[in-house]
């Protein structure tokens, strides 16, 4: 049995989806996801907005199969995007369907993905773009997941929160020159999202990774990839390289941000970074410890663990 097929064996679906599409009642959709969810045992978060649905839930292979149908029923929402990963306990202890502006905050009115947005580009075509010397490739994440890994010659907004972006593009690529632009995230839909504002903004080439990172880093075989370094995920891997294997991160237990602890797997840390470990006071250090013990009690239970990293 191939690590593949073991991965595939275990008994709860992971899937994290998402479609921009124009659902102006969305509001009327939240009480028929929930009951469906609620119905097949499937728990997790749905986020639903006037521009789509996104979210992360999980069940078993029949349950995600009939949330997904029912999803998939929404206006708009016949080609939803979605990725799957595996899990030997329930990763969420609830399900939560909740109304919400944008399904991932940009903060900028008249933003939609579903009337305009960028060219998508394979894994497998991405290389020979970005490689091209007329194109600027813009990382859209934030600073403290660009700083474990990107693509060779990416720009980093330096951002803080997805919400920063505008601002910075404004800034940064000002004036009359419009270049060829590469966008990418972790999955695909803040790229997704920011490709539709680079158009908005008069740039006519603007293209965004299919996918995301992780579906390059599992498609594209390492020995051909301009990846340098580990792609950071909101689970608790906390950072994954070719192949989609765990990396050597860890979540610091004070900050949450991903640093090398030095021990051989990844994961949440039971103790903080260099920085915080200098900086912080006993206090501090003791609510550090307590929070780590309440999150390995909880995975213990295949619970969620609100301490955790959120994007």
């Amino acid at each position: 049995m191939t690590v593949k097929d073991d991965v595939a064996s275990l008994p709860v679906v992971v899937a994290a989806l998402y479609r921009f599409t124009r659902l102006p009642d969305f509001a009327a959709y939240r009480d028929p996801l929930q009951a469906a969810c609620e119905r097949h045992g499937v728990m997790g978060t749905l986020l639903l907005a006037s521009e789509g649905i996104n979210g992360t839930i999980a069940g078993s292979r029949s349950g995600i199969d009939a949330v997904l149908t029912q999803i998939r029923q929404l206006p708009g929402c016949a080609e939803l995007d979605w990725k799957e990963s595996f899990s030997d306990a329930m990763p969420f202890k609830r399900m939560k369907v909740r109304l919400k502006r944008e399904i991932v905050s940009m903060g900028v009115e008249g933003i939609d993905p579903a009337r305009i947005v960028g060219t998508y580009v394979a894994p497998q075509d991405w290389n020979a773009l970005i490689s091209k010397p007329d194109v600027v490739v813009i990382d859209t994440r934030n600073d403290y997941e660009v700083a474990i890994g990107t693509f060779e010659g990416a720009v980093n907004p330096q951002t803080e929160t997805f919400r920063e972006f505008p601002g910075w593009a404004r800034q940064a690529l000002a004036g009359e020159n419009r270049p060829r632009l590469a966008m990418f995230c972790t999955g695909g839909i803040r790229c997704e999202k920011a490709t539709a504002l680079m158009k908005e903004m008069g740039f006519e080439e603007v293209y965004h990774l299919k996918g995301g990172i992780l579906k390059y880093l599992e498609e594209v075989p390492a020995e051909e990839s301009l990846w340098n370094g580990e792609c950071f995920v909101f689970d608790e891997r906390v950072s994954v390289g070719h192949g989609l294997e765990p990396g050597p991160y860890q979540l610091c237990s004070i900050c949450r941000s991903p640093f090398l602890s030095g021990e051989t797997s990844g994961g949440y840390a039971s103790r903080p970074c260099p920085d915080c470990e200098a900086a912080a006071d006993a206090d501090k250090k003791a609510a550090a410890a307590e929070r780590h013990r309440q999150i390995a009690l909880a995975r213990k239970r295949g619970e969620n663990h609100f301490g955790s990293k959120k994007g």
